[in-house]
C-alpha cells in the first residue's frame, strides 16, 4: 500500500468516525434520547456559554485546535502530491562509456502501445513506480468476447519479457491486471 492510500485511509476514517458520532450524538439529542426537556435547548448549557464568554483562554484553546485542523489538512494535502512513480528510469551500463537512462513515460508507453496489440485487449495502461526497487504496473481492459487464456498467455509471452528487456532488468516485476473493459460494446480486435 502506497504512503498516500494509507494517508488517505486514515484521514478517511478519523474524520468519519467524528463526522458520524457528532450526527449520530445530535439525532439522539433531536429525538429525545437525553430527555424530553433537552430537544429544544441549545445544546451547550447556560453556565458553558457564559464561561466562555468571561474567559478570554478560552478562544486560545478554539484558536489552537483550529490551527491542529489546518496542518492536519496540510499534511493530507502534502500527502497527496507525493508519489512512488519513477520518472527515469537508468539501464545498466552497457560495453561503452556513459550510461542510458530511460524516461518511464516512454517504457510505459511502449508496453501500452504493445499490449494493445494483443487481440482481445481493449486498453491498457500502465505506471512505472518504486524508489528502490522498480514495478511495472500494467493494467489491460479485455473486449466483450476476448479469450482471457489467450490475452494472458500473449501477455506473459510477449508484452512481460519485451518490457523487461527494455527497462534492462529480467527480474523487473511487472503486475498485470486484466479488466473489463470500460467501453460500452467493445470488440475483440
Amino acid at each position: 500500500m502506497s504512503n498516500v492510500n494509507a494517508a488517505n485511509r486514515a484521514g478517511l476514517l478519523v474524520v468519519g468516525l467524528l463526522l458520524t458520532a457528532a450526527g449520530v450524538l445530535g439525532l439522539v439529542l433531536g429525538y429525545g434520547g437525553f430527555g424530553a426537556e433537552q430537544t429544544g435547548r441549545p445544546v451547550l448549557p447556560l453556565a458553558w456559554r457564559e464561561r466562555v464568554a468571561l474567559d478570554p483562554w478560552w478562544w486560545w484553546v478554539v484558536a489552537g485546535v483550529a490551527l491542529l485542523v489546518a496542518l492536519l489538512g496540510l499534511w493530507w494535502l502534502l500527502a497527496q502530491l507525493r508519489t512512488d512513480r519513477v520518472g527515469r528510469l537508468e539501464l545498466p551500463p552497457g560495453g561503452r562509456d556513459g550510461r542510458t537512462v530511460l524516461h518511464a513515460g516512454a517504457l510505459c508507453d511502449a508496453v501500452e502501445a504493445d499490449a494493445r496489440t494483443v487481440a482481445g485487449v481493449d486498453g491498457a495502461s500502465a505506471r512505472l513506480s518504486g524508489e528502490r526497487r522498480h514495478r511495472l504496473q500494467l493494467a489491460v481492459d479485455l473486449a466483450d468476447r476476448a479469450n482471457v487464456a489467450e490475452v494472458w498467455r500473449d501477455l506473459t509471452d510477449q508484452t512481460v519479457p519485451r518490457a523487461r528487456r527494455v527497462a534492462g532488468d529480467p527480474g523487473l516485476p511487472i503486475d498485470v491486471e486484466l479488466r473489463p473493459s470500460r467501453r460500452a460494446g467493445a470488440r475483440v480486435a
